[in-house]
């Protein structure tokens, strides 16, 4: 494998991005959600609480933990913008932020926030914005990747497949690095980011800090060593999506294929029921003409044997993403039906459509493909390279 000099770039980023070493990263937690109280319960006791001033420098040590100190549990909340900390019923000051911190990065700590527990590995950076709290996981990056693996996919028993899924895990890492940097982090938890609800822990763990492992430092990058746009869907109903069908911009290494190992498994086929009247309405009102036999007929005659990206009607068309968005379908490729006052859409594949496929992917898992064919598969033009720094093992 070839590492040159776009990738170091890459790793300059890393180097650059105000962490404390190039094999962590911060990552807000709970994104998705106003969070306004929330506990913390470290697992190990070799941890220190330390208090923050509005820059994120260390200003004191609040709260030193030895070893034969029993289990306890921190409860933070928001109060003009300043955090109010409490050790049970005993308080322990107002701050401007904090930070629970260890050198081991295996430290675990778990939060309840929101009616919903979670469990993580490394350090917690904690600070008040406006009328909410921002949870800050700064976590090793291997770590990371192992817990998003788990949160995109960790229902399956495919190695290869988590190998594939732990690259692409990691190349988005670190092809977005700087994402929101300007606001004290560099991803988010949630899907506009990656999915990252815990460190890697329950049923098939193993297999996925095995596949992490294997896969250590290894991102997928193009021909001239920028890492890809590492985006990938539930199932591709046998058609992957060229990315400009999707989004603005053509991606050379997202390019529309064939994809048989995605026909028949998973999430392969969907229907879905609409009233009949308020669908052949709503593509009157898109393309300005009036809902008479003709669009109907038009739309009943409407079924893709190969994805098509557009309806097309009256020399305009319409794309079948915003049709999709509009009335919440599994995918755009799906044919037309009338049923009594019901049009029924029988659809197949799951997600956009870019990218890899995960049930084709764990279908050639499952086959006896190797993860740099699973990749090769889906991703044209693409070459896996491994990043030359260290990170610490599980």
């Amino acid at each position: 494998m070839r590492l040159i000099t776009k990738l170091l770039f890459f790793l300059g980023l890393l180097l650059g991005s105000g962490l404390v070493n190039a094999a962590e990263i911060d990552v807000r937690l709970f994104s998705d959600q106003k969070v306004q109280r929330f506990m913390v319960t470290p697992d190990s006791a070799d941890f220190l609480l330390l208090a923050l001033n509005k820059s994120g420098e260390v200003l004191d040590t609040v709260y030193d933990i030895f070893p034969k100190d029993p289990q306890r549990s921190f409860v933070i909340s928001i109060q003009s913008k300043r955090l109010l900390l409490k050790l049970g019923d005993i308080s322990l000051g107002e701050f401007d932020g904090l930070f629970f911190g260890s050198k081991d990065s295996l430290h675990q700590f778990r939060i309840s926030a929101n009616r919903k527990d979670r469990a993580y590995f490394g350090g917690l950076r904690i600070l008040p914005k406006t009328n909410e709290l921002y949870i800050i996981n700064r976590v090793n990056l291997e770590h990371y990747v192992a817990g998003v693996v788990e949160s995109e996919a960790g229902h399956v028993s495919e190695l290869e497949f988590y190998k594939a899924q732990a690259i692409l895990a990691r190349t988005f890492a670190i092809r977005n690095m700087n994402k929101h940097r300007a606001d004290g982090y560099n991803l988010k938890d949630d899907v506009t980011s990656q999915v990252y609800f815990s460190k890697a822990h329950y049923a098939n763990k193993d297999l996925i800090l095995k596949a992490v492992r294997a896969t250590k430092d290894t991102v997928l990058v193009t021909l001239d060593c920028d890492p890809v746009l590492s985006v990938f869907h539930a199932n591709s109903g046998g058609f992957t999506v060229n990315s400009e069908d999707v989004w603005l911009q053509a991606v050379p290494e997202l390019r529309s294929r064939e994809d048989s190992f995605s026909i028949g498994v998973g999430s392969y086929t969907w229907e879905r029921r609409i009233d009949a009247e308020q669908f052949f309405s709503y593509f009157a009102r898109m393309f300005d003409v009036k809902n008479d036999e003709q669009l109907q007929k038009a739309l009943l005659n409407f079924d893709q044997e190969e994805r098509q990206t557009h309806f097309k009607y009256d020399g305009k068309r319409l794309k079948l993403t915003k049709v999709r968005h509009d009335f919440r379908l599994r995918s755009t490729f799906f044919s037309v039906d009338l049923e009594g006052d019901k049009v029924v859409l029988k659809g197949k594949g799951y997600g956009h459509g870019v990218g890899l496929a995960q049930d084709g992917a764990i279908e050639m898992s499952k086959q006896g493909y190797a993860y740099p064919s699973i990749l090769r598969h889906y991703f044209t033009g693409t070459d896996l390279e491994h990043l030359r720094f260290v990170l610490k093992d599980y």
